[in-house]
């Protein structure tokens, strides 16, 4: 029997007795104290929530978003677990929020480069760019270039979504906008003193369908930036379609990739890593579906891991994390359920012991109880305790903040903070690789999250049981691979992106010996470090090859002196060409020494 039905029927059997988290070996969550979170009540209709280092002083900070009305959004800074109201600093945020238009998807994102991440905001009737100045915000949107307008007669036109990355590799993060009933994406290129629309030169005019459903805009209204493809440069993911980006040039691909569905109804989306094979795969939410990516094209796998039997009325969020820091990839769902007594769906991505998955529901026995009317959650981990919590937006209760108290034995995590240098300061786009526990996981950073959501401003990792990672790979926006190894666990990093990709003398004494280390990561994909260490001064080779003996690439060939020394190799030939999947040889040589190892390569 599938393992997620063999649970789901084990679960139903034992329902009368309530088994405990512990019992099940489960996350525990409890309600966070409104009183120690500082946080009011606020009893007006809330729909969709931001979480954002907004001041990026290391703690992620919450924008609990207005639906329709006067009354306008709470912005809560966030310091030691503990926030504060700052919504009153900023009064032409005040006045956009008091038009009474419905708030689409508030982004926070650091469009100039100068450190804090500002907001990019839309409604019913326009989209809104505001500089954060010190934590108030300032309506720059005609400075900047932005200009919205109705694209045919319609009375609802609402901006739904924006999603931002550094599109043309120059250092400052662009911005896609989607608008319900344009056929067309509105583009804007960042050149810091001004946005320019590119849409047309890029592929995006005229390429969406209009929805049949009003203002919802469920089609092509969903938004990421994902690489699905793993060749380095960001994808589109719009609704029910998929655009690839082709030096620069965007073709949908939905049809002949296999990105399909049984119903074009999209509520929530996201893309993750749910099997760890080192692409992304998709979810929806919304006649659910789970499609697996197997190196760019995509399957149905939804009735695999037992999702077709999850039906729960209505779902009203979706967040990706891993709550039981495992090490594999969790799906939290908002349950929207009115007075029916329906609490949240916490879907544990279990992995049986034939590597068999199943997205197993518990989170009535993880102590996610509540039940009523409420839009948006976000996922993060706002006492940055390595355990992600789940902030809710609630008309019924105000807000909700499940506070996750972890296992009865605890799992292991990591976490870092990136900040680019050559990539814009807000490195969207970066690809996270983490080697630990024999296994390889992904994440891929981007703002938005989904409509309405923009999720744990950290990229964050469980390791389950393992007491150390073997390295971490980041490849920033720009395409510079940096490698870290000898992190601390159970706690945050910040990491600074280094531009120096080339070989590294890290030792000016002699070393006591000719060695020639294994590579790391290895596997690897992008990229992976080779480190040495020569005894004396001479002429030196560092060459790789295949398993037949050719030679592909030279690495190092010349004079070098004595010290250790290490250096990336992405994987390409001498003629910068991506070389095949496979094992290689690489081949130090020194004199009449010469040394050898083996390497994976998985693309």
């Amino acid at each position: 029997m599938h393992t997620r039905r063999f649970f789901l029927f084990v679960l139903l059997l034992c329902w009368c007795s309530v088994p405990s988290a512990q019992d099940l070996d489960i996350p525990l969550f409890e309600i966070a104290d409104r009183a120690a979170l500082g946080i009011p009540v606020v009893p007006y209709d809330r729909w969709g929530c931001t979480a954002a280092d907004i001041d990026r002083n290391g703690w992620p900070d919450i924008n609990n978003v207005k639906w329709r009305g006067a009354a306008g959004s709470q912005v809560y800074l966030n310091f030691n677990g503990v926030f504060t109201d700052i919504s009153a600093n900023s009064p032409q945020l005040i006045a956009v929020e008091s038009a009474g238009y419905a708030n689409r998807t508030p982004v926070y994102v650091d469009f100039d480069n100068d450190g804090d991440r500002d907001l990019f905001l839309g409604t019913d009737k326009a989209h809104h760019l505001f500089r954060n100045d010190n934590n108030v915000f300032t309506d720059v949107t005609a400075a900047m270039g932005l200009i919205s307008g109705p694209p045919g007669f319609f009375s609802v036109y609402g901006y739904e979504m924006s999603s931002w990355i550094d599109f043309d590799r120059d250092g400052d993060n662009d911005v896609v906008v989607n608008q319900t009933n344009n056929t067309s994406l509105i583009f804007y290129r960042n050149d810091l003193t001004k946005f320019v629309d590119i849409a047309a030169e890029v592929g995006l005019k005229n390429v969406l369908p209009i929805g049949t459903d009003g203002d919802r805009g469920y089609y092509p209204g969903r938004m990421q930036w994902v690489d699905f493809d793993n060749d380095g440069d960001p994808d589109l993911s719009c609704g029910i379609l998929l655009f690839r980006n082709d030096n620069g040039h965007f073709t949908e691909v939905s049809q002949s990739v296999g990105f399909v569905f049984i119903n074009n109804y999209t509520w929530f989306t996201d893309w993750f890593d749910y099997d760890n094979d080192g692409d992304m795969d998709f979810f929806k939410v919304g006649y659910n579906q789970l499609l697996r990516n197997d190196g760019g094209t995509f399957t149905d796998v939804t009735a695999d891991v037992s999702l077709d039997l999850f039906t729960r009325y209505t779902q009203a969020s979706l967040n990706i994390g891993d709550f039981d820091n495992d090490g594999d990839a969790d799906v939290f769902i908002q349950i929207n359920s009115g007075t029916r007594p329906d609490p949240e769906a916490l879907l544990l991505n279990d992995v049986d012991e034939n590597g068999n998955i199943s997205l197993v529901d518990v989170g009535f026995f993880a102590g996610m109880t509540t039940y009523g009317d409420r839009f948006g959650a976000a996922a993060l981990d706002y006492d940055m305790d390595g355990r992600l919590d789940v902030f809710i937006p609630s008309q019924d209760y105000g807000y909700i903040m499940y506070h996750n108290l972890g296992m009865t034995t605890p799992n292991h995590w990591i976490g870092f903070d990136l900040w680019g240098t050559k990539s814009a300061r807000d490195p969207l786009g970066s690809l996270v690789t983490l080697y630990a526990g024999g296994k390889r996981q992904i994440r891929f950073t981007k703002a938005a999250t989904t409509w309405k959501i923009q999720d744990n401003p950290y990229v964050h990792f469980g390791i389950g049981q393992a007491t150390s990672i073997d390295s971490v790979v980041i490849r920033w926006p720009l395409g510079n691979v940096q490698v870290l190894k000898d992190l601390a666990i159970d706690q945050y990093h910040k990491i600074t992106e280094s531009v120096d990709t080339g070989v590294k003398n890290h030792s000016t004494h002699s070393p006591a010996e000719f060695s020639l280390a294994q590579n790391f990561p290895n596997p690897f994909n992008p990229a992976t470090t080779i480190e040495y260490t020569l005894p004396s001064a001479g002429p030196v080779r560092l060459e790789v090859f295949t398993l037949s003996g050719q030679k592909v690439a030279t690495l190092v060939n010349g004079l070098q002196t004595t010290g250790a020394y290490s250096i990336q190799w992405r994987g390409c030939d001498d003629t910068n060409r991506p070389l095949p999947s496979g094992v290689y040889w690489y081949r130090l040589v020194m004199d009449k020494s010469a040394l050898t190892k083996k390497m994976l390569l998985v693309r």
